[in-house]
């Protein structure tokens, strides 16, 4: 049948298409059937959506739908019924706790690219993998078939290494010193970074504070090619596209299977073009791995599925009960990493930094780890860590001239502070993203949080718990009452009550 087409500029997300609802019946298609679309040579196969009100004889294409195939507002397209994607047996195969083959698996990611699958058909997928979990095999298929669905780097002569963690930690900032540390000593360091999702910022969102994040895959070969490192948003290249459609499905539904998390980190950095890998998983009261126990086994996943992928995986297990550093906000990270490049703060950011440096010099080199360690703590005191971070800066197109001292946080601040004498018992990550989040953190770049205590403090009635720090008056408002919700410093009282 032909329809005329009428455009709708907005973006569904997946190929939809409104049909009127004698149309639909005419072509036998319900809401959620298939149909094919073609205009000339370039088709696609559209969800269908039904117009009570409908004009017959129109198709309406959301702007996505459309761009695909080429239509524009008054063109006539040729519409049929299309058969149901094979991958849904595979779907309903692994919510019956069945093991997918490898081709079932590539079948599933190629509907999903296809824009074939509905959002509730890939949410049921998910629900499967979170329920009946997957095998080794199958992970590594579905990393494999993820890697396969973007552009890659590929780079000769030297190895090529990443790291990552896994996060929940508040101002995790240490890829911003790993990268010139390395970069520094020769060896080459394409770091793809995220934006933060539920966290006050990623670090994609501190790092554009000072250069921009936003390469092309030709530009971030220029970068690594002239300086031997980058540090670039993964939302703005081609990589493993399948990865980010998960995520976008996963994320409403606060599903994190530890099977998608595996092939989601390590599809990254096989795109990369890293041959060995390291990485950080934070646990303790408030990360994402509470359980010492639990992060030594995801460790022992990921080593083993790397070796089925060819990559060299190590793991750490650090303290993510409480936040790198006591600077939160895309600014004040900023500000925080060039102070300790600058050599003018240390802190757990840079031992952390180090001692990851030197396992990874340990990886590639075969040196023990404590002289990584020195070799990186020296890369840092030489100085030759800032130079490189500044030309890094450089050639992603920032002013490699700037300072710690350059970086001013949101001009509104307010101190939150102590209502009874007590002892930190702890320092809440997810409270701390709440807060500044409610202050405009990640859009804001100045909104963030500097706290003022540590863990183990003995404090009084009136002690400076925090600042909190919004470019906006109401925002900040906004933030401190959400403060009053969510207990950003849990204080151990003296006495518990009185009867």
């Amino acid at each position: 049948m032909n329809f005329k087409v009428h455009v709708t500029d907005v973006e569904a997300g997946l190929n939809v298409v409104v049909l009127d609802d004698d149309d639909a019946k005419a072509l036998d298609a319900s809401v959620g059937d298939r149909v094919k679309i073609r205009l000339e040579k370039r088709e696609a196969v559209a969800l269908v959506d039904l117009a009570r009100k409908g004009k017959p004889g129109e198709i309406t294409l959301f702007a996505d739908t459309a761009e695909k195939i080429g239509a524009k507002e008054g063109d006539v397209i040729d519409v049929e019924a299309a058969k149901r994607p094979l991958s849904l047996d595979f779907v309903r195969k692994k919510l019956d706790g069945g093991v997918l083959t490898e081709p079932e698996v590539k079948a599933i990611i190629t509907d999903l690219m296809r824009e074939e699958l509905s959002a509730a058909e890939l949410a049921a997928f998910i629900a499967g993998v979170y329920t009946r979990g997957m095998n080794t095999e199958e992970v590594a298929a579905l990393t494999n078939a993820i890697y396969e669905t973007g552009d890659r780097l590929e780079f000769k002569n030297g190895p090529v290494v990443s790291e990552h963690s896994v996060g929940g930690v508040a101002a995790d900032r240490v890829s911003m010193l790993i990268v010139p540390i390395m970069a520094s000593l020769g060896i080459k360091i394409p770091k793809t970074c995220t934006r933060a999702i539920s966290s006050a910022s990623g670090t994609a969102d501190t790092l554009e504070v000072i250069c921009p994040v936003s390469l092309s895959m030709d530009q971030i070969r220029q970068v690594v090619a002239k300086t031997g490192g980058c540090l670039v948003w993964g939302g703005a290249v081609n990589m493993a596209v399948a990865d980010d459609k998960l995520i976008r499905i996963r994320h409403p539904l606060r599903l994190d299977p530890e099977e998608l998390l595996l092939s989601s980190i390590l599809a990254k950095k096989k795109a990369e073009g890293a041959h060995t890998v390291l990485l950080d998983i934070p646990c303790g009261k408030g990360a994402k791995i509470e359980n010492v126990e639990r992060a030594r086994e995801l460790a022992r996943k990921f080593q083993t599925m790397g070796s089925h992928l060819g990559l060299q995986v190590d793991c750490i297990i650090s303290d993510g009960a409480e936040p790198v550093m006591n600077f939160i906000g895309p600014a004040l990270e900023a500000r925080e990493v060039l102070r300790a490049l600058e050599g003018l703060s240390g802190g757990l950011l840079v031992e952390k930094a180090c001692l990851m440096s030197g396992v990874l010099l340990h990886m590639v080199r075969g040196i023990s780890k404590e002289e990584g360690y020195r070799i990186a703590r020296h890369q840092i005191s030489s100085g030759k860590a800032l130079a490189k971070f500044k030309e890094i800066i450089a050639a992603q197109g920032g002013n490699p001239k700037i300072c710690s001292e350059d970086i001013k946080p949101g001009k509104y601040s307010a101190v939150v502070k102590a209502s009874a004498e007590g002892r930190v018992r702890h320092i809440d990550n997810k409270a701390i993203s709440r807060v500044c989040r409610a202050a405009g953190a990640p859009a804001d770049k100045g909104a963030g949080m500097v706290l003022k205590v540590a863990v183990g403090q003995q404090i009084s009635e009136g002690t400076e718990l925090y600042e909190v720090f919004s470019s906006s008056k109401e925002k900040l408002d906004f933030a401190l009452q959400q403060a009053k919700q969510f207990e950003v410093v849990e204080v151990e009282k003296i006495i518990l009550d009185i009867i």
